[in-house]
């Protein structure tokens, strides 16, 4: 297997690169305004993490507003199966995924998506929420907690990447939604983070991901190819027929509504992604702090508040 393994000093590390990198995307939300384009949030994403100290990046800021939260349109990069399916749509390398000019709107979905890198320790953050109110995301955003308990105790039961892979994607289609991270390159539920080799030099930008990731990926990927071997892919996909390996992986369930004909731009994408600690006996999330775990904690609060007695019936006397 292609095992990582961290000291707790090295965790606390990396825990310290999510949280900033939290941090910039929830910056960045406080700074959103009508008619800011995908291209300007995602610099604003970047310009924070930069000026906070990060080195380089895992992958860039990405920005998404609207229906394009829910990939509607796009198709799944460096992908033969369409091909195959006679669809006629020829391998692409994803450029739908980059920030656009789309100009955001009240009542817009959005995700902001960065993975910055502190010294070549990468994380990889997804956050999710509606630029003014927006109750059926609110619904998608609240419905994918129960992904969070799923993932970590299939993980922790050993079963492997691709059973927990068709176990979610099972139930996001029974729930009636569409898994959006089918659509993602690899069509990952998540993929393995670590040490960035050579991040003490520039790594250019290809696709909104700098050269140093690729080098992390490629060896990995090689490996996996080698015939009699698997189980070293970086990939968390319905294929990868092997348990989780020891490292740190950026899980990233992604749902969505699609909606067709006039009501096609009222489609919409949820998600959340961090990292998972797994070693050779355990396995566990890196962090119980971040955004969308204290939402669901807010939440689940509000329901064992017990409700206010009617003003009106109280006042209702009881016969003798």
């Amino acid at each position: 297997m292609s095992v990582e393994t961290y000291s707790r000093e090295e965790l606390d590390s990396y825990k310290k690169v999510q949280a900033l990198a939290y941090e910039a995307v929830e910056a960045v939300r406080k700074e959103l305004y009508p008619g800011i384009t995908e291209k300007q949030a995602a610099k604003k994403i970047d310009e924070y993490i930069l000026g906070a100290g990060g080195s380089s990046f895992f992958h860039y800021g990405f920005a998404w507003f609207g229906d394009r939260t829910a990939f509607h349109g796009f198709k799944r990069p460096l992908s033969l199966n369409y091909l195959r399916k006679g669809e006629g749509i020829l391998p692409h390398f994803g450029g739908k995924f980059q920030p656009s000019n789309r100009r955001l709107e009240e009542g817009m979905a959005v995700i902001l998506d960065v993975a910055p890198t502190f010294a070549g320790r990468a994380a990889d953050v997804g956050y999710a929420f509606s630029y003014g109110e927006n109750s059926e995301h609110d619904k998608a955003l609240l419905h994918l907690e129960e992904y969070r308990e799923l993932i970590l105790r299939r993980v922790l039961e050993e079963r492997t990447l691709s059973e927990i892979y068709l176990e979610v994607d099972a139930r996001i289609r029974a729930s009636g939604y569409v898994n959006c991270h089918a659509i993602y390159p690899q069509g990952v539920l998540g993929h393995k983070v670590g040490r960035l080799p050579a991040y003490n030099f520039p790594g250019g930008r290809i696709n909104g991901f700098p050269f140093q990731t690729f080098a992390y990926l490629l060896p990995q990927m090689i490996r996996d190819m080698v015939p009699g071997v698997s189980g070293h892919s970086p990939f968390w996909s319905e294929a990868s027929d092997f348990r989780a390996e020891p490292g740190l992986w950026a899980v990233e369930p992604h749902i969505g509504k699609i909606y067709s004909g006039p009501n096609e731009f009222k489609s919409f994408g949820a998600k959340w992604e961090e990292i998972l600690v797994v070693t050779e006996s355990t396995a566990y999330w890196l962090d119980e702090d971040l955004p969308h775990v204290n939402l669901w904690k807010e939440k689940s609060k509000e329901k064992k508040k017990p409700k206010k007695a009617n003003s009106r019936s109280s006042k209702i006397k009881v016969p003798a």
